[in-house]
């Protein structure tokens, strides 16, 4: 049956262009999402047994991000929102890319650019759109630099540089509190040094050790002892959780810890919950959120699946949301008010650029469930 569904969905894409409404329209939104319709045969779909397994597929790998943005698009159209909606497949095909940018007819309708998704096509559309005044969405890179010397960029993602301030944040809420790092490999990693950069910049006292010895031993038994920890490895983060839980069990501890390790096989809630686990994540679903609820029953109802964040669905819908929103109020960030499912949003301009979005989402375990970190 999914089968079924998924092919005759393909064939709607290739065969029609979306209109959120017919008739005279004032805003018109331009999607650039590579859905790689030109190598879709049809074949690919024999090895599908769930939704999930379409993430396996390039033609379906942003086919949720789509079905969420349409889930936001109908609701406008509900409220009889004057938009025009245009889809194009961008890939990696400069050419393609090109041919679409410069087609003037086109752009000139244009009030709003979402994508494209991969890093050397946005960065050439991204000149298009400032050459057009016309605003361009980026909803998945960590780069800063599609935002220098141009206005009309917004960045999804929150800078990296943004979580050491956020851990300062937090340590500051505790009188007595030590900052460790935990450099567990002598590989360079991105984020490790963005952390120290940080601290020696704003001359925050932090440790770095390189052992898991050298960590129980520079842990102090009063105060808060915030570990900070970029290791990815399933047999390190395992033995190192072992370690923390029960030789260091009689200490105030925060450990901080990448997002991978939520999704480790030896994962355990109730385990991590002990360790007052703390991450960032880019996307984040409470379940339990009436909101949430809501759009999964849309999401369900209209496409005969679930919707994921590895789909990418509910990014989709909250992007759409929030960029059709600052569309309809003129172009004003400020009124652009939307509560969000999985990406709260929360933009500021960089000096002569772009805009970048700056609400970072920091996480706990506590009590066996994921939650915000709020104080």
């Amino acid at each position: 049956m999914i089968k079924r569904i998924l092919f005759s969905f393909v064939l709607i894409l290739l065969l029609i262009p979306l209109s959120a409404q017919q008739g005279k329209t004032e805003k018109t939104v331009l999607f650039l999402i590579p859905f790689h319709t030109q190598d879709y045969t049809g074949s690919e779909l024999t090895s599908v047994r769930s939704s999930r397994d379409i993430n396996g597929i390039n033609s379906f790998l942003l086919m949720g991000f789509w079905n969420g943005a349409q889930i936001a698009l109908e609701e406008y159209e509900e409220k009889n929102a004057s938009l025009h909606v245009i889809v194009r497949d961008v890939t990696e095909n400069l050419d393609q890319l090109r041919n679409i940018m410069e087609d003037k007819t086109l752009m000139d309708e244009v009030d709003l650019i979402v994508g494209p998704f991969f890093s050397k096509p946005f960065t050439i559309a991204a000149e298009y759109a400032k050459r057009y005044q016309i605003p361009i969405v980026n909803p998945f890179t960590n780069l800063t630099s599609i935002l220098d010397h141009n206005p009309y960029v917004y960045k999804l993602v929150p800078s990296m540089e943004l979580r050491p301030a956020m851990v300062c944040y937090v340590a500051d809420q505790y009188p007595q509190h030590k900052i460790i790092i935990y450099e567990d490999s002598s590989v360079r990693n991105a984020e490790q040094q963005v952390y120290t950069q940080y601290f020696k910049e704003h001359k925050i006292a932090f440790k770095s050790v390189k052992t898991q010895q050298g960590l129980l031993n520079e842990m102090m038994p009063q105060g808060k002892n915030i570990v900070i920890t970029f290791c990815h490895n399933a047999a390190k983060m395992l033995v190192l959780s072992r370690d923390l839980l029960y030789k260091a069990k009689n200490t105030d501890l925060m450990l901080v810890v990448p997002e991978a390790w939520l999704q480790a096989p030896a994962y355990d809630v109730e385990y991590y919950s002990k360790l007052n686990i703390h991450f960032f994540s880019n996307y984040f679903v409470d379940e339990q959120d009436p909101e949430t609820q809501v759009f999964e029953q849309k999401y369900k109802s209209a496409y005969k699946s679930i919707p994921l964040l590895d789909n990418f669905a509910y990014q989709g819908y909250d992007i759409t949301r929030f960029f059709v929103e600052m569309l309809l109020n003129d172009g004003d960030i400020d009124r652009a008010k939307i509560t969000p499912i999985a990406c709260p949003i929360s933009f500021d301009q960089v000096e002569d650029g772009g805009y970048e979005n700056i609400n970072m989402q920091f996480l706990e375990v506590v009590d066996d469930e994921i939650r915000s970190v709020t104080f």
